[in-house]
């Protein structure tokens, strides 16, 4: 599953490059665009901004990711939109002072520049890789050991090209919000893997010469499986509420969160106990000799199967020499019955020739 999501990811970001120009759907804070600053008679809400200025601007500049921000304690709006040019401003500026009231001098206009935006592109690449690299570091300190630490990193990128690939298919805004939700998601994940680690390690400490590692890894997460539906449950639920109830900002925020958060659940339970395991039994010192004490026991197990045949083999000739013996037994008592037999046979007969001359020369 995991790895159809992540290949059919780039493969929709292809056809979108094709179709629009764009593979993500990148904000005006990462591709440049206008910034308009609006001061209006009254202070309007955010939700009055939303219903009347919103929709007002789309229709206007034709941009359907219109970014309208309340400045705190003012009527001052900031509305950032695609670049604009000379006629586009001058019609917005009218529209605005035709449907509000507003003094042409308090509104201005500035471009936002794509350089800034491709430092903020750089930015966003820099901030979740450290966070990744420092907590492979910690983990790796943390259980002395690397191969949790890498598992659980592999399970971080697992989730974050997940949530990248849900926002080129659902062509959700990158900006702001973007670098916020990957740093959550990234933080939120390796939560519940440390909890199935921790376990992990205490199992190991107590475990068993007969126990299977197999098996006590599966114990493990077994055991935190609840903690992990329950936790991740009720974050969900939240997160849901905040898309219901939230501004379109907080929609492209709540949405991608879903879908990590879900994700994250994913590969704590499912992927990273596996991975360690995967890794603990092939990678190392201990692999070895791990793989050393199977091949012993595979070739004890081989030699105790021969030897098995072999005795059965014996025991198998024992048996039919048995037999034969048994059968020879039999057939000699049957030979002498036979032949006591036609003795008496013989006898009896003799005896009747007597009685017969004997009768004819008395007669």
């Amino acid at each position: 599953i995991s790895i159809r999501m992540i290949v059919s990811g780039p493969i929709a970001m292809m056809a979108f490059k094709g179709s629009t120009g764009e593979a993500l759907k990148y904000s005006l804070e990462f591709k440049g665009g206008t910034s308009t600053n609006v001061t209006f008679n009254e202070n309007m809400s955010i939700a009055d901004i939303d219903s009347q200025v919103t929709p007002l601007v789309e229709e206007i500049t034709g941009d359907k990711n219109v970014q309208a921000t309340k400045v705190v304690d003012s009527n001052q709006v900031i509305i950032k939109t695609t670049t604009l040019n000379v006629e586009q401003r001058e019609r917005l500026e009218n529209a605005l002072v035709d449907e509000f009231g507003v003094d042409a001098k308090k509104i201005t206009s500035e471009s936002i520049s794509s350089t800034v935006s491709s430092e903020m592109r750089t930015d966003a690449a820099k901030a979740v890789i450290m966070a990744t690299v420092l907590m492979l570091l910690y983990i790796w300190f943390r259980f002395k050991d690397i191969r949790f630490a890498t598992s659980a990193v592999a399970a971080l990128v697992h989730d974050v090209l997940v949530v990248l690939v849900f926002y080129g298919a659902a062509r959700i805004s990158v900006g702001n919000t973007f670098i916020a939700c990957m740093l959550t998601i990234v933080g939120y994940s390796i939560n519940g893997t440390i909890v199935i680690f921790d376990r992990i390690r205490e199992a190991l400490a107590t475990k068993s010469r007969t126990e299977d590692l197999k098996d006590l890894v599966n114990r493990c997460i077994t055991q935190t499986l609840t903690r992990t539906i329950y936790t991740n449950f009720t974050t969900f639920v939240m997160v849901v509420a905040l898309y219901i109830l939230g501004v379109s900002s907080i929609k492209e925020f709540a949405a991608p969160l879903m879908v990590g958060i879900i994700c994250g659940g994913y590969t704590s339970v499912c992927i990273t106990g596996a991975l360690w395991y995967v890794m603990k039994t092939r990678l190392g010192e201990e692999a070895k000799a791990a793989r050393i004490a199977s091949g012993t026991k595979a070739v004890s197990v081989k030699a105790a199967d021969k030897k098995e045949e072999t005795t059965s083999t014996e025991s198998n000739a024992a048996d039919t020499s048995a037999d034969n013996s048994s059968k020879k037994k039999k057939g000699k008592k049957t030979s002498f019955k036979n032949k006591k037999s036609k003795k008496l046979l013989s006898f009896q007969s003799l005896r009747c020739v007597e009685e017969i001359n004997n009768r004819l020369e008395t007669g």
